[in-house]
């Protein structure tokens, strides 16, 4: 069958194949095996090949390394090298010196060589410390050269200035914005570099040196202004008296008092406050901050100290000078106290204590609180020395003018006096042989708390003091007129005082006078002094009638004798002082009412028209008035 056939046929096709397949198979197997055995000897060799390679391969990477330590020792012995050339290839560049208008190449010249000299300093050779010679020759020209450069730009600013002329420390001139740029640069690369290459340039006391006298200079006239009034001022050689400061406010009446903010002392120390702000302010824009301190406090330092100086110079004066002169002490105690503050604030505290200011100021408030004393003393015991008896003439006393003008002037210090009497206490002024003493100085502050209460009370206490010299002034005279006069002169000189200054309703105590001040029962008690005085002079005029009730004499005798008082009294009235025109007019009119209507009731009494009472009557009640209204015009 054919069908059959065809299958046996496949049979042995297939087998025919698979055997084909079988036999490839086992090839591949063979050549398997072959190839993996090839590998593994490849592998094997590929080992051994790394093993010989790798001794090579680190021998290549120190061979390399080896090639780039000589290529870089090579390029540093370049550099070390130039290193010693830098010196001859600068030399004249330092030599020459800077140029002001470019900088920066100077500079840069002087940074070569300080790299050459550290870079030479690592060398232990004998060549290279010649270099480092020839090259620190070179840096100090250089940085010397720098240096001069620096000082020459202060100089140029530096040759003083009026600083009184300028309100305050802003407005003083300065440096020009581009020269403390340079100064400032300038300033900053050579401290640095001066660290670095151990050069002493002094560059703080270069400064200061400048900038000192450049102080001294702006200061100078304000010195010699306090020189010139301390000398021109000087009451050493007042007479022979043991106190001639006293003496003189005794008995020369002052037309010259101080004025606030006139002292030269005053304007000294405005003005050093001022140059020491502005001072300040330049050195912190031009010296590094490391050293700014202590370049201000070398800068100062002299300045300080001669101001401090002509301090204790003028304290000096202010105790051997007249008593008005606690104004002029007074205000420059305010000045001080006032400046003190911000000289304070620019000086450490320890360059403040050296200087003496706090003894300076502690000194001047003892004084015056002193001062105050002695005047309340003076004026209880006015007239020790003959050469301070007042004159006959009958004026207010110089003692009296100079005493109550001092006061008017005083109370313009008010706040600072409170801020001296308050801790000192009230009464603090009296004079212990004067406290115990009957109706004197029984005054007592209406707030012992309170430092204007205080003050109040000092100026009644002395008001009273000027009183009693009045009184001790008029037992001087000689004549009883005179005392009289005398009284009413002074006594009305003290009152106008007071009244003048009284502006009362003012709430303000900063608006208020003497007047205020004491208060009105102070002016009581004078003007009824007045008033006693008054009844005494004309108790002086009254004696010229002492002879119309005598009965022994006939009309003609008493006014013979009338006539002759009358003409002694009106020409030693002549003799007297007397320039206030209210004073004046009250002593005519006292003087008028004291004789004219006995004198008139006198002729109404005896209607004698004789020969003789006629050739007698040698002035009719209007010739009187005319006389006494006449006698004061000399």
């Amino acid at each position: 069958m054919p069908s059959d056939n065809y299958l046996y046929d496949d049979v042995d096709e297939e087998e025919g194949e698979l055997e084909f397949l079988r036999e490839s198979l086992e090839q591949m197997d063979n050549l398997a095996e072959k190839t993996t055995q090839l590998l593994k000897v490849f592998d094997i060799r590929l080992k051994n090949l790394g093993r010989i390679i790798a001794p090579i391969y680190k021998s290549t990477q120190k061979l390399t390394r080896l090639y780039e330590n000589v290529e870089t020792t090579i390029g540093s012995l370049d550099d070390i090298l130039l290193f010693f050339n830098v010196a001859k290839d600068e030399a004249e560049t330092i030599r020459a010196g800077p140029d002001e208008s470019e900088l920066l190449p100077y500079l840069d010249s002087i940074n070569r060589l300080k790299d050459a000299s550290d870079a030479l300093h690592l060398l232990d050779l004998e060549s290279a410390a010649d270099s480092r010679r020839e090259i620190h020759e070179l840096l100090r020209i250089g940085l010397g050269n720098l240096s001069q450069l620096f000082s020459q730009w202060l100089k140029q600013h530096s040759g003083g200035v009026d600083p009184a002329a300028y309100s305050n420390a802003a407005e003083i001139p300065s440096f020009p914005t581009d020269t403390v740029k340079l100064l400032s640069m300038l300033a900053t690369y050579l401290n640095l570099v001066n660290d670095e290459v151990s050069q002493d340039l002094k560059l703080t006391k270069s400064y200061a040196s400048i900038r000192t006298r450049h102080i001294q200079k702006s200061l100078a006239q304000f010195g010699d202004m306090c020189n010139v009034f301390i000398r021109s001022n000087n009451y050493d050689g007042f007479g022979d008296a043991a106190n001639p400061a006293e003496l003189r406010f005794c008995t020369v009446r002052n037309d010259q008092w101080y004025e606030a903010g006139m002292s030269p002392f005053a304007q000294y120390t405005v003005n050093i406050v001022k140059l020491f702000q502005a001072e300040r302010d330049l050195i912190r824009h031009i010296m590094p901050t490391v050293i700014s301190d202590e370049t201000f406090r070398a800068t100062v330092d002299r300045p300080l100290e001669a101001y401090m100086n002509m301090g204790e110079k003028m304290l000096s004066f202010f105790l051997s000078a007249p008593m008005y002169e606690i104004l002029h002490a007074l205000d420059v105690y305010g000045y001080l106290l006032e400046n003190d503050v911000m000289l304070g604030s620019l000086l450490t505290r320890e360059q403040r204590q050296s200087s003496g200011m706090p003894k300076l100021v502690s000194r001047l408030q003892h004084f015056l609180g002193r001062s105050f004393t002695a005047l309340v003393a003076l004026l209880y015991a006015p007239f020790k020395d003959s050469r301070t008896a007042p004159k006959q003439s009958g004026g207010v006393s110089e003692l009296v003018h100079n005493a109550v003008t001092f006061l008017s002037y005083v109370i313009g210090y008010k706040e600072l006096l409170i801020n001296i009497f308050l801790p000192l206490g009230d009464g603090h002024w009296k004079p212990k042989d004067l406290q115990q003493r009957p109706g004197s100085m029984s005054h007592h502050a209406s707030d012992p708390n309170d430092g204007l209460s205080i003050f109040q009370h000092y100026l009644r206490d002395v008001i009273d003091a000027i009183a009693y010299t009045a009184d001790q002034g008029g037992k001087q005279m000689k004549r009883p007129t005179a005392q009289f006069v005398f009284l009413i002169n002074n006594y009305s000189f003290l009152a106008r005082a007071l009244r003048d200054t009284m502006y009362s309703g003012e709430e303000d105590s900063q608006s208020l006078g003497l007047g205020d001040l004491v208060g009105r029962s102070a002016l009581q008690r004078i003007e009824s002094q007045i008033e006693r005085s008054r009844k005494g002079y004309i108790a002086t005029w009254k004696v010229l009638m002492s002879s119309f009730p005598a009965a022994t004499l006939s009309p003609p005798e008493k006014l013979v004798m009338f006539n002759q008082a009358l003409d002694d009294m009106v020409r030693s009235q002549k003799a007297y002082d007397i320039f206030d025109m209210d004073v004046r007019a009250m002593l005519m009119a006292d003087a008028a009412g004291a004789i004219i209507p006995d004198y008139e009731m006198f002729l109404r009494q005896n209607p004698d028209k004789s020969p003789e009472f006629s050739r007698a009557m040698k002035y009719t009640p209007r010739d009187i008035q005319n006389k006494i209204n006449a006698m004061l015009d000399d």
